[in-house]
């Protein structure tokens, strides 16, 4: 339980911000994937999250640079009178669109990832749609109207394209199978809008499930070019954010890997 906090207290120091320390602002938007875990997060003495959940999208945020002291209780604990689950001070940089995902690795155990996410512009009349295979099962393939749109995607990769804009039917399906079908839902992508999905849960356990997080104004003129790429998003800002939660991980005694896949 310990480690579980530990996790939430890395993703928590983004949540708000320090109008003091700002030097750049960044976009943050924190997923919470991990089935069973109910926390309350406090920060420079707030209650920024009460009863963050599984399945909760938080953001986007637009944040400053700045030093953050994280208070991490379980959820319905009154504070008066009552020691933290865990409490530390961490600092925050700026500087990108990311998007940070408590979530269950493919063996079930609480992890970490970190996602850049996609801003470049859309050719007008596209959209781009990234799937993030962040739940606790095995490689899946991810189908649009049956098509297969993308293969073999192991946690915690993701996928990325630009499609015409319209509602697909998607379908997620083990690794070059069609069947058992363990998600299945319309997904609408408007022109112009990065809609991102995240596969969460345990499929073993039954919570497995799907939440999306979307991106919008990022069309070009007819003349722009559509862009794509699977794997986990590179660049610096990947990098900032990464050594971010490693060493909050390892300050804090915590044993959660930010992983990346090329």
């Amino acid at each position: 339980m310990r480690k579980m906090f530990t996790l939430m207290a890395v993703i928590a120091l983004l949540l708000v911000p320090n109008a003091a320390l700002a030097q750049e602002n960044g976009d943050v938007t924190v997923v919470h994937g991990v089935p069973d875990l109910d926390v309350d997060v406090w920060v420079n003495g707030e209650a920024t999250l009460p009863g963050f959940q599984f399945g909760d999208v938080a953001g986007p945020l637009t944040l400053p640079a700045g030093d953050y002291a994280i208070e991490i209780y379980p959820a319905g604990t009154d504070p008066e009178g009552n020691d933290p689950a865990l409490a530390d001070t961490v600092t925050l940089p700026g500087g990108a669109n990311a998007s940070i995902v408590a979530h269950l690795d493919e063996a079930g155990v609480p992890t970490l990832s970190v996602f850049v996410n996609d801003t470049s512009a859309i050719d007008a009349g596209n959209g781009r749609v990234t799937a993030r295979h962040v739940a606790a099962a095995p490689a899946v393939d991810v189908l649009a109207n049956d098509g297969a749109v993308f293969t073999g995607v192991s946690n915690p990769q993701e996928g990325v394209a630009d499609v015409p804009a319209d509602t697909y039917n998607v379908k997620i399906v083990p690794a070059g199978a069609t069947e058992p079908v363990v998600f299945e839902g319309d997904l609408p992508i408007a022109e112009g809008t990065n809609v991102i999905a995240y596969a969460i849960g345990s499929l073993e356990g039954g919570s497995f499930a799907v939440v999306t997080q979307s991106i919008s104004g990022l069309g070009s003129a007819p003349s722009g070019v559509p862009t794509g790429s699977g794997g986990l998003a590179s660049g610096s800002p990947f990098f900032m954010f990464a050594a971010l939660v490693a060493g909050a991980a390892a300050l804090l005694g915590g044993g959660f890997l930010v992983r990346r896949s090329n």
